[in-house]
């Protein structure tokens, strides 16, 4: 058995354990699971005491890097945020050489392209002439500095795209197919498996709530207009519903607190409940309480491109989704089988299929039941970890 050993560039805010996270440390977790050795690299923008501090996290060796305190521009954005990035670089070479002469290097991994990221990659790839691995995963990156953007993609060896919408934009882009590979997000089976929960447990949770109909998000809080706006038309036919909202968002525009002002100004409050970030490993039981779990994507490029990990969460356990048709998410859920899917922006859709969900518990268990066949066989982060294995040895 051959070992590849992995040194992985990523920016992860380890408060916010959404999809970038579940991407990176999974899928890296899993992928140490076949054999490798992963050294993770988080470089972070904040100051912040110790500048470096080495942990395990989720079973993998990180060493996250602050800017040097001498070096404080104000901002996680903007400029302010690329001075501090760009501060860090000197730092961040001196370790990953370290870790090269120390453990002998195959691969360098970043996640995403950006100057956090990728940039110091191809550093790696420059001055140690080690093999770079781009995973490219959302189409944020076109926001970050475009030089850094294009130089990744040019000078990537290979590209790892988690969707087809995500491939198609590279090639647009004049990025060589040979170099793309296409492997999606995937989920924690194990963690994510409703028979390792108590039934008790979970039924006094879902009590606790004070409702007969439970609907759930969980996850990154970054659209939530359309289940707000919907809700109104859930509420006059069901009025025993509640709204079970888990997570928050980093942007100051889309935090917990805008969401819940919004549902206070619709006269809603009573009907939702917000609970912010709350530990991964606790996201489960939340989940399993509901009726049916929820997302909605408006009709934008970077929610067609995105594999949602919170789909996949929610099929794992077995639940039905109503989410929107935008393109990846179409592929995902089969309209009509594992949920329904309505027009973004669509609130009567939308709530008509809620309202249909939570009249017919038969039909409910039936698609979750589909659901949970269709992601425990296609998306485990196992399964995914060997094909990224075979595309670095192939």
């Amino acid at each position: 058995m051959i070992c590849i050993n992995l040194l992985v560039f990523c920016n992860i805010d380890l408060s916010q354990k959404w999809g970038d996270y579940a991407r990176i440390f999974s899928l890296m977790n899993a992928f140490s699971k076949l054999g490798n050795k992963i050294f993770i690299v988080i470089i972070r923008p904040e100051s912040k005491s110790p500048q470096i501090s080495n942990f395990k996290e989720n079973g993998l060796d990180v060493i996250e890097i602050h800017p040097p305190g001498i070096m404080k521009f104000k901002g996680k954005r903007g400029i302010g945020k690329y001075l501090n990035y760009l501060s860090s670089l000197p730092t961040t070479s001196k370790i990953a050489s370290k870790i090269i002469k120390d453990h002998g290097i195959d691969y360098v991994y970043a996640y995403m392209p950006g100057i956090g990221s990728s940039l110091p990659a191809m550093r790696v790839q420059s001055k140690h002439k080690i093999k770079f691995v781009l995973d490219f995963a959302d189409l944020h990156v076109f926001v970050r500095p475009k030089k850094v953007t294009d130089a990744s993609f040019q000078k990537a060896d290979e590209i790892i795209a988690i969707t087809s919408y995500l491939k198609d934009d590279l090639l647009k882009r004049g990025i060589s197919e040979k170099k793309i590979h296409i492997i999606p997000n995937g989920v924690d089976l194990k963690l994510f498996d409703p028979a390792k929960y108590s039934m008790n447990d979970i039924s006094n949770l879902r009590e606790s709530f004070g409702t007969k109909h439970l609907l759930v998000f969980a996850g990154s809080l970054q659209d939530l207009n359309l289940i707000i706006d919907s809700a109104k038309d859930v509420i006059e036919k069901v009025p025993d519903v509640k709204y079970l909202i888990i997570g928050d968002h980093r942007d100051p525009n889309r935090t917990r607190d805008v969401w819940e002002a919004k549902v206070k100004e619709k006269g809603l409050t009573k009907n939702f409940v917000f609970l912010g970030r709350k530990p991964r490993d606790e996201i489960p039981k939340y989940v399993i309480c509901a009726d049916v779990c929820l997302d909605s994507f408006p009709d934008e490029p970077y929610y067609a491109a995105a594999h949602p990990v919170k789909l996949l969460e929610y099929g794992a356990c077995g639940k039905p989704v109503v989410a929107t048709r935008v393109t990846e998410t179409a592929k995902l859920v089969q309209h009509g089988v594992y949920g329904f899917l309505a027009t973004p922006g669509n609130g009567a859709e939308y709530a008509n299929y809620i309202v249909t969900l939570l009249a017919d518990k038969e039909k409910r268990e039936k698609m979750g039941k589909e659901f949970s066949s269709y992601v425990r066989s296609t998306f485990d982060w196992n399964k995914i970890a060997i094909d990224l294995e075979n595309v670095l040895k192939n």
